[in-house]
């Protein structure tokens, strides 16, 4: 993986021996009581993909232990979009993700494409995960121009009913993000492993954007497999986040995001 082999920062142990036991060994260990499940039918380069029925399959078999989002492939949107209208009223779906700056054709955020997505979610009351980091850019095959978040802002005030989720927050675009968000009321930045892993570039402009004024559209994520939990949990609580938005940001601004 390129992970640890250009960071020597291992990934999580449970991964590697593909065992959910273990993972949820971790999760205790670094407390953390509900994950965060997401879809990935299709992407570019040696990224993976994760079906929808996989998704409602965990969050169906775990209740206590996971919520999910749906993903849309964007190389079959209307197909994809019906699959997800169909599986969205399971029990634990929380979202809808898509992946534009890392699917196999990338486009923009804004791209005209992608209008019937962001329809869908309004209509069924859905926040959409926007996943963008230079680095899913570069692993999908593509520049790290796509992973910028200026057309995101386009997005967020042509629809601002719908809540938006930037997943990795556009890493390395990290003081644009930040600003795009602070314009944008229906924008959470979502740093993951950018703003929980020691020495991260870019870390300090999510966590002083945070703590100046977006506390309460800042979430935690894991950003697992590519770290074990404990290790994101433990360096997240070092990075100078102000003491009353820890909590806020580790689970109380998702839960009411996501109607926990």
């Amino acid at each position: 993986m390129w992970w640890p082999r250009k960071t020597r920062v291992p990934g999580a142990r449970s991964t590697w021996l593909e065992s959910v036991d273990l993972l949820f060994d971790e999760m205790d260990e670094a407390g953390i009581s509900l994950g965060v499940a997401m879809g990935r039918p299709a992407s570019g380069g040696d990224l993976g993909g994760v079906s929808n029925t996989a998704i409602v399959e965990v969050v169906e078999s775990w209740p206590d232990r996971f919520v999910g989002f749906l993903g849309v492939d964007l190389e079959q949107i209307d197909t994809s979009l019906a699959e997800v209208r169909d599986l969205a009223g399971h029990d634990g779906i929380k979202g809808i993700s898509i992946e534009p700056g890392s699917a196999k054709v990338p486009r923009d955020s804004d791209d005209d494409s992608l209008i019937p997505i962001y329809e869908t979610c309004i209509s069924l009351g859905l926040p959409v995960s926007i996943s963008l980091s230079g680095l899913l850019s570069a692993l999908a095959g593509h520049h790290i121009t796509w992973s910028s978040p200026v057309s995101i802002q386009r997005v967020a005030m042509r629809y601002p009913d719908l809540k938006i989720v930037v997943s990795h927050a556009a890493w390395p675009y990290a003081e644009e993000m930040v600003v795009i968000a602070m314009i944008c009321d229906n924008i959470y930045v979502s740093p993951d492993l950018y703003a929980s892993t020691r020495n991260m570039p870019c870390r300090q402009t999510y966590v002083d954007a945070a703590n100046l004024c977006l506390g309460a559209r800042t979430l935690f994520g894991s950003a697992y497999p590519t770290r074990a939990h404990a290790d994101a949990v433990r360096d997240f609580m070092t990075m100078g986040w102000e003491p009353a938005l820890v909590d806020r940001i580790l689970y109380d601004n998702a839960a009411d995001l996501l109607g926990l």
